[in-house]
């Protein structure tokens, strides 16, 4: 097939693709949001002042430090007095509406006036993914309880999203279950009386009448290390309702038995409390033929302060009115909740990218209903955090999160809500990656949740914003523009002695809508994350100017912008090396020299001035090559190998490896030795550039060329191919760009002799490398970085905020994704190849089905297994020097290939237990060498050892650090279970599927995988180019918003 014909069929593919994209109404969270004029009932957000002009609330980023009063993210949604509300509202008659007429609600204030009169103080934290595993919450409790006193963490359910949290574990029988608004929808729950965590858990069916007495335990307990107050129960209360047969319930501390009692019949809400002996553990024993409808539980003191943490996973926060008032008014009633806090958005954005009105028409109703069902008690609406997502080395934010974040002020406006706006504490626009950067990181890697460290700054902000004593105190009340629609004007309350010392000032950059859109000054949609300034008035461009700046971006190094396989930049870049390749294939010199350039140009993108690096490799790796060819000896022709193989291992050890020893020598000999970039520090010297020497940045693919041009000297110096003499030649091999960054592992004895022939590629060629193509960005965009970001990603950065079932649904999870994303890449970079008549070999093989370790080896990762094996292992002696130099040989390979993935302990144990595993497979065969017999049965054990095996080794090669990978196996084996297995694949049904779906697809027969591979093969070119725009299609609209960089690119 001619590349003139490729050509075309790809320029067909990229300008439909591209003309469909236009015409489709999905978008990318990168893209701009078109406004929408015709919304005129949508509320102008100016009419809501911003947060002030000081810190961007920075308060303090640490628990601990003093804090000072700062409230430039707080607004008061309301600047009538509690008095003038009640008025309007008759409903919030409440003890707490007596407060000062003047003075806008400080809910600090309110705190200590409970404290001091000796009362309980309660107040309920709900929230979406963010805050969930006692995450904000656990600070806000410690802060509160400085002063406050207070014990137990408050409210918790028998069966909750996370059962193993910051403070507290909860382990129950899996009998119970727990109901939502989706059961209720469904039919399963017969009604919407959910209580206030918005759920209600049974140990039985609802409806269902038992013949028989079921049995149900809760057992909870404090996390060890967790905050000592938290971790003492001295109080139980149970809020139950719908109870209408005995059901007994046993209090239990460890093996004393505390109370013993029969529950209250009647429709409820109704409340079972105990005192408990200061325990920090306590079980709670149900027995009965039917459940009761089990609102709570809570462990708490009768006086200070108990912080609930309510997290709803998935939810939007619009769920409240939804649910039957009057479990909610029984269980306030009992609780007497002094404070609501509400933090959701995350799924907000991700669904929401026009018509904000309808979200803030909800919002409104959700405030107003919990102050009603609580009898007026203040409502705080915590804003939006920022969120991004990954676009391979790019990030991409979401530009509705300023339009949400406005719908949220607005909301909190019109129903007289406080407003803390965390989306601009933390810096506003692309914020998060800021916070991802910092060192601990304060977000997670996926962008969207924060880590541990970041919810304790966020809770430390809202602390010192509206919970901490206040010093000094100015109120001042602005009035605010009215919207037309609501007359309600909006305070912002400010302080003497907000602004802390040593803090900075910025403008202010949460200004809201002032046109008919939010989000944006002008009623425009926000721009990107990483945008240009718009050029002033009067300012013109020329034409040719402006080509020139295009063709200056398009050659210049961006490194906030992929260059990779999954994004349109590099199908573009493809489409002119194909042309250009169409011209010059039947010119050998040229072609090679155009293949070459692009290649340089295509590394230069993904690795910036790396580049030289990869020139140095290619003309030293090329030069000692010659001279190990011209010389006479054998010891001349060793010089020049050792010569080359310390100058390219010297590289990439200094690169990858100088921070991972220096922190090796200094733990070992406790000294204080610092790893610094000379090569940014010559540059600086020199050139008088401003590089950052106290990090050294690893170049991209260095460890794919290093090993390959370390493969040709060697193979020049064995005499198995003679020294390519033509330089172009040979950087062309050494450069080519779909397998320069991530593989395969291309031999030059294998590559070389393809250069010289002549160009060809037969029709089912081509049909083979587009079907590779396609398969690659299915496993890649499709499955990878949906399971990755939609689940795994989240349960590793965490793991022990999940329970142990779905710590081990990650690490079956992650199995299919890393497999995924490397063999989807190197199969993009194989059909690639080959479209343009070069083959590269195969380096995935069904992985999974291999029956032990050996045979996992044989179809992993393959061309970087035989390297290892002909440079590394066979040279060190192989399997001729007896059983113990076997195994000595087996370790140091698999240990040096576990080094060659990453710089770090976890690697190295990687590696080391694949090793132990090889060197265990010897052994077996040894033992058993006369046993012929082969059975069907031990080959299918042998790939369910093999697989969870290889599994369990993922988890150290996959988790963060050693310490988090024992959090991990710890989880799996001491808290298995999340309490309702049914609730937590629900949860993730998506990623369930895809998961289960990968791993059928993946053990399919190789006859039925040549079957529909034929098929696709054989397809008319017409057919085969419909069903790449339809996969192309697919991928734009479902794929592109959970694009992840590509796992191998960091080794």
């Amino acid at each position: 097939m001619r590349p003139g014909r490729i050509l075309l069929f790809l320029l067909a593919v990229v300008l439909t693709s591209f003309l469909l994209s236009l015409l489709t109404v999905s978008r990318r969270p990168g893209e701009a949001i078109v406004p929408h004029e015709q919304e005129n009932a949508a509320y102008d957000s100016s009419s809501v002042p911003d947060a002030g002009n000081g810190t961007e609330g920075v308060l303090y980023d640490r628990p601990g430090y003093p804090p000072s009063v700062h409230e430039d993210t707080l607004t008061a949604g309301d600047s009538r007095s509690v008095t003038e509300s009640v008025a309007a509202d008759p409903s919030r008659s409440n003890e707490r509406t007596s407060a000062a007429a003047s003075v806008p609600f400080y809910p600090g204030s309110a705190v200590r006036d409970s404290v001091a009169a000796g009362r309980q103080v309660r107040v309920i934290y709900y929230g979406d993914s963010q805050v969930e595993g006692d995450r904000v919450t656990s600070l806000l409790r410690r802060e509160l309880r400085e002063d406050g006193g207070g014990t137990g963490p408050g409210m918790i359910s028998p069966v909750m999203p996370v059962m193993y949290t910051r403070s507290w574990v909860v382990r129950s029988s899996s009998n119970w279950k727990r109901y939502t608004l989706l059961d209720y929808r469904g039919g399963t729950l017969p009604h919407n009386r959910l209580g206030p965590m918005l759920a209600l858990c049974r140990f039985t069916p609802p409806g269902d009448s038992m013949q028989t007495h079921s049995f149900a335990t809760v057992k909870i307990s404090a996390v060890p290390g967790a905050d000592p107050a938290v971790s003492q129960y001295d109080n139980l209360r149970i809020f139950y309702g719908n109870n209408y047969d005995t059901v007994l319930v046993g209090i239990k501390s460890g093996s004393s038995l505390v109370d013993i009692a029969m529950l209250q019949m009647g429709e409820g809400p109704m409340e079972y409390s105990v005192p408990l002996p200061s325990v920090s553990e306590v079980t709670v024993e149900f027995t009965g033929r039917n459940s009761p409808d089990i609102y709570a539980l809570s462990l708490e003191s009768s006086t200070g302060v108990i912080v609930d943490n309510v997290p709803v996973r998935g939810s939007a926060g619009l769920e409240f009115v939804m649910t039957d008032s009057r479990g909610f008014e029984g269980c306030y009633a009992g609780l007497k909740p002094d404070i609501i806090f509400l933090q959701f958005g995350l799924n907000v954005v991700r669904n929401v990218r026009s018509e904000y009105h309808y979200y803030e028409e909800g919002l409104v109703k959700q405030v107003n209903y919990l102050k009603k069902v609580s009898g007026g008690v203040p409502v705080v609406l915590v804003s939006v955090t920022d969120m991004a997502l990954r676009d391979n080395d790019t990030i991409l934010r979401f530009p509705n999160i300023r339009a949400i974040r406005d719908a949220q002020k607005v909301a909190a406006a019109r129903s007289g809500a406080l407003f803390w706006d965390a989306w601009e504490s933390m810096g506003g626009p692309g914020s998060i990656l800021t916070w991802y950067n910092l060192k601990p990181p304060l977000s997670s890697r996926d962008l969207t949740h924060l880590s541990n460290e970041g919810t304790d700054t966020i809770a430390a902000r809202i602390y010192t914003s509206l919970l901490a004593v206040r010093n000094v105190v100015t109120p001042v009340r602005i009035q605010a523009p009215q919207s037309g629609i609501d007359s309600v004007p909006a305070v912002t309350v400010t302080g003497a002695g907000s602004q802390p010392e040593g803090e900075s000032t910025r403008a202010d950059t949460a200004v809201a809508a002032s046109g008919p859109g939010y989000g944006s000054k002008d009623g425009t949609a926000p721009g990107e994350l990483y945008s240009e300034a718009e050029p002033s008035e009067g300012r013109r461009y020329s034409i040719a100017s402006q080509i020139i700046g295009w063709i200056g971006s398009v050659l210049r190094y961006q490194p906030d912008q992929s260059f990779i396989f999954t994004t349109p930049a590099f199908w573009i870049f493809f489409l002119v090396v194909m042309a250009g390749f169409a011209l010059l294939h039947r010119k050998r010199a040229m072609c090679h020299t155009w293949l070459l350039l692009v290649s340089l140009y295509f590394y230069y993108r993904a690795g910036g001035l790396f580049i030289i690096l990869l020139l140095l490799t290619t003309l030293l790796t090329w030069f000692t090559a010659m001279m190990t060819g011209r010389a006479l000896s054998r010891a001349g022709k060793k010089f020049w190998l050792v010569t080359n193989i310390v100058l390219l291992l010297g590289f990439l050890s200094y690169f990858k490896y100088a921070g991972f020893f220096t922190e090796l020598i200094n733990s070992v000999f406790d000294t204080s030795l610092v790893s610094r970039d000379i090569f940014s520090a010559w540059s600086n010297g020199l050139f008088g550039t401003n590089f950052n020497v106290s990090t050294i940045i690893l170049p991209v693919g260095i460890s794919f060329f290093t090993f390959q041009a370390l493969s040709y000297s060697i193979d020049v110096y064995r005499g198995r191919m003679a020294a390519e003499p033509n330089i172009v030649d040979f950087a062309f091999y050494l450069t080519f760009f779909p397998q320069l960054v991530a593989g395969p592992i291309v031999r030059a004895s294998e590559f070389i002799p393809q250069m010289h022939g002549n160009y060809s590629i037969s029709r089912n060629e081509f049909g083979y490398g587009l079907f590779l193509i396609l398969q690659g960005l299915i496993k890649k965009m499709l499955i990878s970085d949906f399971i990755s970001s939609g689940f795994i990603d989240r349960v590793f950065d965490a793991p022990a905020i999940y329970s142990g079932f779905e710590n081990l649904m990650a690490v079956y999870g992650y199995g299919l994704q890393i497999y995924c994303d490397f063999s989807g890449y190197t199969d993009i970079a194989i059909g690639v190849a080959m479209l343009m008549g070069f083959r590269l070999p195969l380096n995935f093989n069904s992985p999974y089905k291999a029956a032990n370790i050996g045979d996992f080896w044989r179809r992993w990762h393959i061309s970087l297994s035989r390297w290892l094996k002909d440079y590394l292992y066979i040279p060190l002696g192989g399997s001729r020097k007896g059983p113990i130099r076997t195994g000595i040989n087996l370790m140091v390979t698999m240990l040096l290939g576990g080094l060659w993935h990453g710089a770090a302990t976890r690697f190295v144990v990687w590696g080391g237990l694949h090793g132990t595993a090889l060197i265990m497979e010897k052994i077996w065969h040894w033992l058993f060498r006369k046993v012929t017999v082969k059975r069907r049965s031990a080959h299918i054990a042998g790939i369910l050892v093999t697989f969870n095996f290889v599994s369990f080794a993922w988890i150290f090669f996959r988790a963060g650090s050693m310490e988090q990978a024992g959090v991990m196996l710890n989880q799996i084996f001491s808290a298995f279970s999340p309490g309702d297995y049914g609730l937590v694949l629900m949860s993730y049904m998506p990623v369930a599927v895809l998961i289960v779906s990968g791993y059928i697809l993946h053990f399919l027969p190789v006859t039925v995988k040549e079957s529909y591979r034929g098929l696709f093969i054989r397809l008319p070119v017409v057919a085969q180019l419909l069903v790449t725009l339809v996969v192309a299609l697919l991928l734009h609209r479902v794929g592109s918003e959970v694009v992840q960089p590509f796992i191998y690119f960091r080794f």
